[in-house]
């Protein structure tokens, strides 16, 4: 029995809804943070060793790449947050039906944008 599927193995031509987006970003996010901690936890612990290993964060903190990924590591915990809230609330019976659930998922996203310009002002000024 011959089956007649549509078959479309081109990426590029699927129209995702923003659910969908917000969902992967969610999951991509838990993995950046997952390897940002890496960083994080390295940075605390030399810090934290010594006045000398303090003075070297410290010191290592003002160049453009460190900041950049402090930068990507606070909008990527941002953003999780978000999403993470905005699934809890999903979980109590809430943004379950499509219009409200594409709704929050595009203000998970506008927001999680807002709070990655406002960390990069912070950061960088």
């Amino acid at each position: 029995m011959k089956k007649q599927r549509p078959v479309n193995l081109d990426l590029t031509t699927i129209s995702m809804p923003a659910t969908a987006k917000a969902s992967i970003l969610h999951r991509v996010t838990g993995v950046a943070l997952f390897f940002a901690l890496t960083f994080v936890i390295w940075a605390w612990s030399e810090s934290l060793s010594s006045p000398e290993g303090f003075e070297f964060v410290k010191g290592l903190f003002s160049g453009f790449i460190a900041k950049f990924i402090a930068w990507g590591t606070v909008s990527v915990l941002a953003y999780h947050l978000i999403g993470g809230i905005r699934h809890m609330i999903q979980d109590m019976g809430h943004w379950e039906e499509l219009e409200s659930g594409n709704s929050s998922a595009k203000i998970a996203i506008a927001l999680s944008v807002v709070v990655a310009i406002l960390a990069g002002v912070w950061i960088w000024s």
